[in-house]
């Protein structure tokens, strides 16, 4: 009880204790999040999906929240009872094309934010097994000495005892609660941190349930591992204990600006409105946008947003069932980092896309002065200063009239938006879908800001006010290049070029896999799936042929949608063992990898080859060549290593991208030049060509 009572004492004066530089709560903050999941969004934000759409994202938003990571043993699971922390294979796909991802977002000056669950962990068999791991020459490992002795583990017959100090926060009885009084937690966390820092790429972090464990550990991680954003879900509406919590971790991260996200649930409902929810009394005198944002001591801290993965779900008691384009229109006026949702960016992308633009127009900031000019029931109009200018935002429908001076933004059902800038800018350009490749034709929307007009092509030449004008989407049948600008004739300015290639290839009839197993097997079953349905029977699916070159084949059939899923396992009714969840719209060949939780990982290599063609006789070609950044190809046979070095032979570092049968490489972080791309296989076959780079 002593030692309690003497580090009790010390918690107020490690509260007030602020940092130099607040580096992960940026002032003045001019940045768009997105959350790029939402509960059960395995389609939508897969690895390789978000990366298929990493232009589109990086341009309208600066930081993007990516799911929890890490490994949790299970093909459907949203990672917030994480089992590994630095095995980064997850539900979305594998840790490779988490890092190629990641890295097309930094390229195109978007920054990745880590989902990290520090609060508990489950065990990898048991309750308590949490697996041990080693990084960068550094072993860590946890047992039931940093469980928190109040965790629910404690009462369970047959289970560990839990041996760490009481909980320092709230209990989640899904997992253990983790001791962050214990070093070795600490320690742990830190580790974990540097690795998605260093190792992944990762620029910020989204801490999980920060009710769990004191705010100060907050502070205390991120100033060990460093980073350029940090945001903590403290869910609850109270503006006293959120502001608390700020403090708790010195003013050291933002956090998620709950007493909003329930006034703007009070404010709109299907059907319905009270627009007065919307404004509070900063100081109990001057108007103000409700929430985190209503007072200079907290906007800085506030990350604003309509709902969240934990909100957004069917029956939820907090979901917001009101006018979602209002709502994010107000986010758009306001001070605060707003933060959308993937499934209201991909319902409602072109409103959203002006919103933002408009923000981006006036320079608006987490900081920004608020002026909230009326407000009532049917009615809420307030305008914010930003460092180019001025947006006024008016919710509801009641009637609005704006000062002289100000130009139309965007307006749409009981929301409209206008802007003041000091000086011109150039227009923003929205081209979607994004370019890719696909198995049916695609019908391509363009849409730009007020007073500017899009231009396109479709020959792979640079577009120009004189090109073709965009007046109605455009059917992209076969594959081809679209190049795209918006152009203001007022500011005589251009928008950046968006630059997409469409491959529109056929659907297989069939597709063979091909394994080799692991040591231990004599056997090999193939379970696969398209959307439901299941292509080689019920689990553990169909009996697959050894060859004699040590592969187990089998060829897919059934299927009418690419890619299928894909599971190999040993065949087994005991100790089951299995891959972790494949992908292919193509025929592919995968190498055992490392066994984690009774689940291997899975190495893609080049299938072995027989009969193939003279080098000088493969067909491949690249395209768009030259490039200003993508380069794409079909490989022909089955080369599927590809190098690419400059002209004096150095090799790049550079990752290229597989999507179905076609690669594509970035060159965006190179300067102009020429380059060689080399497709080699496994029997030594060797095929390269020259790109040019402008």
């Amino acid at each position: 009880m002593k030692k309690i009572f003497i580090f009790l004492l010390l918690l107020p004066s490690v509260f007030f204790l602020k940092p130099a530089l607040q580096a992960q709560a940026p002032a003045q903050c001019q940045d768009v999040m997105l959350q790029a999941f939402y509960w059960d969004s395995y389609a939508d934000s897969r690895w390789t999906v978000l990366n298929a759409e990493a232009g589109e994202i990086a341009s309208n938003f600066s930081l993007v929240w990516l799911p929890p990571s890490g490994n949790a043993q299970s093909t459907n699971n949203m990672g917030y009872a994480p089992i590994w922390w630095f095995d980064q294979n997850s539900a979305f796909g594998t840790e490779a094309e988490l890092k190629t991802l990641i890295s097309s977002l930094n390229a195109r000056g978007a920054k990745a934010i880590a989902d990290v669950v520090v609060n508990h962990r489950s065990g990898a068999t048991n309750w308590t097994d949490f697996p041990t791991e080693v990084y960068n020459g550094t072993t860590y490992s946890m047992g039931p000495a940093q469980i928190c002795s109040t965790d629910e583990v404690a009462n369970e017959p047959g289970q560990a005892q839990p041996t760490g100090a009481p909980d320092t926060g709230e209990d989640f009885n899904g997992s253990r609660d983790l001791d962050h009084l214990s070093t070795v937690v600490r320690n742990n966390v830190k580790g974990y941190m540097h690795f998605l820092k260093n190792e992944m790429g990762y620029s910020g972090w989204r801490y999980d349930m920060t009710k769990g464990f004191y705010a100060y550990f907050v502070n205390e991680y991120n100033l060990a591992a460093g980073a350029y954003f940090s945001v903590g879900e403290y869910f609850d509406g109270s503006y006293d204990l959120c502001k608390a919590w700020v403090n708790g971790c010195s003013n050291n991260s933002t956090t998620f600006d709950f007493p909003l996200k329930f006034r703007l649930n009070a404010a709109m409902w299907s059907g319905g409105m009270d627009l007065t929810q919307l404004v509070w009394l900063m100081n109990g005198t001057t108007p103000q946008p409700a929430g985190l944002i209503h007072h200079p001591d907290t906007k800085r801290y506030a990350v604003t947003f309509v709902d969240n993965h934990d909100t957004y779900v069917n029956g939820s008691p907090n979901r917001f069932n009101g006018n979602v384009k209002a709502a994010y229109a107000f986010l758009m006026g306001s001070p605060g980092v707003p933060c959308v949702l993937l499934d209201h960016w991909n319902s409602n992308k072109a409103a959203i896309f002006a919103m933002i633009a408009a923000r981006r127009a006036v320079q608006l900031h987490s900081e920004s002065a608020v002026t909230v000019n009326q407000y009532a029931n049917n009615l809420y109009v307030s305008t914010a200063t930003g460092f180019n200018g001025s947006l006024i935002v008016k919710i509801g429908s009641g009637s609005y009239t704006p000062p002289s001076g100000y130009t139309l933004a965007t307006s749409g059902t009981d929301y409209a938006i206008w802007i003041k800038t000091t000086y011109a800018v150039a227009p923003s350009l929205l081209v979607t879908p994004s370019g890719g490749n696909y198995y049916t034709p695609q019908t391509v929307n363009m849409t730009t800001t007020a007073g500017a007009s899009v231009y396109y092509t479709t020959n792979d030449t640079p577009p120009n006010n004189s090109s073709t004008l965009y007046n109605a989407p455009v059917v992209i049948s076969d594959s081809q290049t679209l190049r795209a600008i918006a152009y203001n004739p007022v500011a005589q300015l251009y928008s950046p070029e968006v630059s997409n290639t469409y491959t529109i290839a056929s659907i297989p009839t069939s597709i063979r896999v091909r394994f080799k197993v692991p040591t231990g097997w004599d056997a090999c079953k193939v379970y696969s799936w398209a959307g439901s349905t299941p292509l080689c029977g019920a689990w553990p699916g169909s009996s697959m042929t050894l060859e004699s070159d040590g592969y187990y084949s089998y060829d897919i059939t059934g299927f009418s949608t690419v890619p299928i899923g894909i599971v190999f396992n040993n065949g087994s009714t005991t100790s089951n063992q299995q891959t972790v969840d494949l992908f292919a719209a193509e025929d592919k060949c995968w190498d055992a990898g490392t066994l984690s939780g009774g689940k291997y990982t899975a190495i893609e290599v080049p299938c072995p080859t027989t009969g193939i063609d003279d080098p000088e006789r493969l067909n491949w070609t690249l395209y768009p060549n030259p490039t200003r950044d993508i380069v794409q190809f079909k490989a022909p046979g089955n080369l599927r290593n590809v190098t690419v070095s400059s002209v004096l032979g150095s090799q790049l570092d550079i990752s290229p991208t597989w999507m179905f049968n076609t690669c594509r490489i970035d060159f965006s972080g190179y300067p102009a030049g020429i380059y060689y791309i080399s497709l080699s296989g496994s029997d030594g076959t060797r095929s390269t060509k020259v790109v040019m780079k402008y």
